[in-house]
């Protein structure tokens, strides 16, 4: 319906285009007929009272025209029959110019240079001549002139020649034109501008004579009507209507704006479109809100659709039993896993007492009441109840533990069923049974590895320490005789012994790090921090060390010997390491981090090559050999642990010969 609207409306407005154009083309042409008229008979009687005016001059010889009464009362005739428009001057045969009748002896102005008076001196041009358009040197006004050889008589005269007044012109033809872009113009036969209204003082005079308009048009043809856009006016494009005239070489042309005459087209088009615009947009609307209502009604088909599909699916795929009960407690749906679990595969569970077929009886194979029965109980009272430790029974006869849900449904003030959703438990029996019996057997474990670090701890180190005095008494009593190989030698196995006996111990702690039963509490990590450096005093002394500690240390829930423990391996590790030749240098500081604080242990020392800072975390894993460094290797082994066990992590930042920047990052 709105294509064959729009449609009538695009025919409509292009036959009524078409119509004006038309209509138009023939009102310019009679305006060009009635301009031709009126511009023939102007030039004609311009022609005829210059025809007069010179035939009384051959034959009145004598006399002097310009102060002759007769002479000049026919000019004022001649003047009066034109209306005012044509002015009978004389011209002396040395160019002056004179009124009639004369004003003076001497000549008003000299016109010798006019194309009018040259004309005349010519034998191609002599005769009826128009010139080109000028401003009078008189009166400043713009004129025609039209000019006539004298050949007998008049004295010293030479030429007599009317000026056609443009003005009084303008006024005859701008009541004829079709405003406000329209134009009447005489242009002469060589592509000159004689004449326009509206008036142009830049169009009067102008030679259009190479322009297309006037090389493929007016050159052309005796009439004729064409669209042009005149660039040397205003640049608008207008329909132009031409004529010749049949006796003088001249074009009369008449044009009209294109946008003129489409103004009412432009304006009915408008109302029409508006109307059909308004139609669209109701049609449109009642289109939009019926297309709406139709879409809502869709997608809630297919949401319906959907759910339905999801349900069933659900239903389908779900591992828990689910079933739909009625008020008699009937099973008015049951889902596949259900099925399995009771045992309703080959046979209709639906209309049947779900209590009596598969929840008739305890575990111990008593009874089970029907008024003690919870899903009974939410069908009478449609409370929700979640059950733990329940036992349902297949139809063969067998049982299974379960924990299931039963929900109540509503309609208005009545229960009108109920859903239950049950799970088999048998299988997270079996595993919390497993779990247990785990849980024994990692106690007894972690018993057996406290028993094995006392041993470590007393029982294994005692040889060693037997060992460090008997040969620090063989040193003793026999040192004097002994060479000094045999005293190096000596010296070796006691350092030994006291290595193995310092790795033991370190090996003895880094195992009960997360045995012991350290209590967890609000940790100042400032306090820690200050209490490892206590520890470290006599180290920081002989170092001559500056350890620096941030203040706003956090307070986190963490186990305060692990934090000293960890500060106090690090700051030792950054004393240790310390590069030769500067002062040792230790800060210690803090920063908020996303669920957590990062606590940053920087120093100055020698560094780590970067592809060594994972390695370093590992337990005896040593950078330096032990002639260089003192050490078991397991300080850094003993940090991560502990952070690990807060449920952190720690990385360093290194380069080598400029330090380093352990950081440690604590939940909060």
């Amino acid at each position: 319906m709105l294509l064959v609207l729009w449609g009538f409306v695009a025919y409509w407005s292009w036959s009524q285009r078409k119509g004006v154009l038309t209509s138009s083309t023939v009102i310019l042409e009679q305006l060009t007929t009635a301009a031709e008229e009126q511009t023939l008979r102007l030039f004609r009687h311009a022609e005829t009272s210059l025809a007069v005016s010179n035939l009384w001059l051959a034959e009145h010889p004598q006399m002097d025209p310009g102060d002759t009464p007769a002479f000049i009362a026919l000019v004022d005739r001649l003047r009066h029959m034109s209306d005012g428009m044509l002015d009978i001057r004389m011209v002396t045969r040395s160019g002056g110019l004179h009124y009639i009748p004369k004003r003076g002896a001497k000549p008003l102005a000299d016109v010798s240079d006019r194309d009018y008076v040259k004309a005349q001196a010519r034998m191609e041009t002599r005769g009826f001549y128009i010139g080109n358009p000028v401003i009078s040197r008189v009166s400043g006004k713009w004129g025609i002139p039209v000019s006539v050889p004298v050949d007998k008589g008049g004295g010293d005269t030479g030429v007599l020649f009317a000026a056609i007044e443009l003005d009084r012109i303008a006024k005859t033809f701008e009541a004829e034109r079709i405003k406000p872009s329209g134009s009447i113009a005489i242009l002469r036969a060589d592509g000159t501008f004689l004449f326009r209204v509206p008036q142009e003082d830049h169009v009067i005079g102008l030679n259009i004579a190479d322009t297309p308009s006037f090389k493929e048009n007016y050159a052309l043809a005796l009439k004729g009507i064409f669209r042009s856009a005149s660039q040397f006016v205003d640049g608008k494009e207008r329909l132009v209507s031409f004529q010749r005239l049949r006796d003088y070489p001249l074009i009369v042309i008449v044009t009209a704006g294109i946008d003129d005459l489409l103004t009412p087209w432009r304006r009915q088009t408008a109302t029409l479109a508006s109307i059909a615009g308004l139609v669209t947009l109701a049609v449109s609307l009642l289109a939009l809100i019926l297309l709406r209502a139709m879409k809502a009604e869709e997608q809630a088909q297919m949401a319906t659709d959907r759910a339905r599909r999801e349900a069933e699916l659900i239903l389908s795929t779900a591992g828990e039993g689910i079933c739909g009960i009625d008020a008699q407690g009937r099973v008015t749906f049951m889902n596949p896993a259900a099925r399995a679990m009771l045992g309703w595969e080959h046979e209709d569970p639906i209309g049947n007492d779900l209590h009596a077929t598969n929840h008739h009886s305890h575990p111990d194979g008593s009874a089970y009441p029907h008024e003690d029965c919870p899903i009974l109980g939410t069908l009478r009272d449609g409370e929700t109840r979640e059950v733990q430790g329940e036992t349902f029974w297949r139809t063969n006869g067998g049982s299974f533990p379960v924990e299931f849900i039963v929900t109540g449904i509503w309609d208005r003030n009545s229960v009108k069923g109920a859903v239950l959703v049950f799970r088999d438990i048998s299988e997270r029996l079996a595993a919390e049974r497993a779990m247990t019996q785990q849980a024994t057997e990692l106690a007894r474990s972690n018993a057996d590895l406290e028993q094995f670090a006392y041993i470590a701890s007393h029982d294994l180190r005692e040889p060693l320490r037997q060992v460090a005095s008997f040969v620090s008494l063989l040193e003793r009593r026999y040192g004097a005789t002994l060479d000094s190989d045999a005293r190096d030698y000596i010296t070796y196995a006691r350092d030994g012994a006291k290595r193995m006996d310092r790795l033991m111990i370190d090996l003895l702690e880094f195992s009960r790090i997360g045995h012991r039963a350290l209590p967890v509490e609000a940790v100042n990590l400032g306090d820690a921090i200050d209490e490892a450096i206590a520890n470290l005093r006599t180290t920081i002394v002989e170092t001559g060390a500056q350890v620096e500690r941030a203040p706003g240390m956090p307070v986190l829930d963490l186990v305060r010997d692990d934090m000293v423990r960890l500060f106090q391996n690090l700051v030792g590790n950054a004393l240790k390491y310390r590069h030769p030749e500067r002062t040792p240098i230790v800060r210690i500081s803090a920063v908020n981090a996303d669920g957590g604080w990062v606590v940053s242990v920087t120093d100055n020392g020698m560094g780590i090559d970067p592809q060594f800072s994972e390695r370093i975390f590992g337990i005896f894993q040593r950078l330096h050999t032990r002639d260089k460094f003192e050490g078991t290797g397991i300080g850094l082994a003993i940090v991560k642990k502990i952070v690990e066990r807060a449920g952190g992590r720690v990385w360093v930042d290194s380069t080598a010969g400029e330090g380093s920047a352990f950081n440690v990052f604590l939940p909060a």
